[in-house]
């Protein structure tokens, strides 16, 4: 069972590099104190393996760039955060099954997190945006639709969900507002 854990957890948080391990310590945080089963010390190590997003945080930063897109840093640790739970909790474990099915194809786990992540943001954005309750039975259809759903936009860069402020989750164009 600790090993299933172990796994649940590796493939739920982002690893921490050396720039993130210096933040921590610059910050006088003892990493090997986080437990990533505790949802407040999980959400202080995605925050340092985001060192950017830390970073435009601090600033007051309401939106960044990465990959060549506009980000909002607190909405994309937030998905971070919700993937991770799903991840280490198993629910729904439709979630656990396909980080393990996408890693194993030899993913970057960080991209995985990314896919993930994009499912979960067409469910929120259908609940926030049409007034529709979350959506199980959907969820687990984007799920098994990745990675090709992923990949299928021509151009994405990684790790990127090939969204603009221009396009849906589902990345057609929004029409344009006059």
């Amino acid at each position: 069972m600790a090993s299933d854990l172990q796994t649940r957890i590796s493939l739920g948080l982002p690893l921490l590099d050396a720039r993130a391990r210096q933040r921590a310590t610059a910050d006088g945080l003892e990493l090997s104190l986080f437990d990533p089963i505790d949802p407040e010390d999980r959400s202080v190590l995605i925050l340092l393996a985001h060192p950017e997003l830390a970073e435009a945080i601090d600033r007051g930063d309401g939106e960044v760039v990465l990959d060549g897109q506009p980000t909002n840093p607190r909405l994309h640790l937030a998905i971070h955060e919700i993937v991770a739970t799903q991840i280490i909790d198993g629910d729904p474990p439709e979630v656990l099954e396909a980080a393990l099915r996408l890693t194993e194809a030899g993913r970057d786990p960080h991209e995985v997190q990314h896919m993930l992540g994009s499912t979960v943001t067409e469910q929120i954005w259908a609940v926030t945006r049409h007034g529709r309750e979350y959506d199980p039975a959907s969820h687990v259809a984007a799920l098994a639709a990745l990675p090709g759903s992923w990949d299928a936009p021509a151009a994405r860069p990684p790790g990127s969900s090939g969204r603009t402020r221009d396009t849906r989750p589902d990345g057609r164009r929004r029409p344009r507002r006059r």
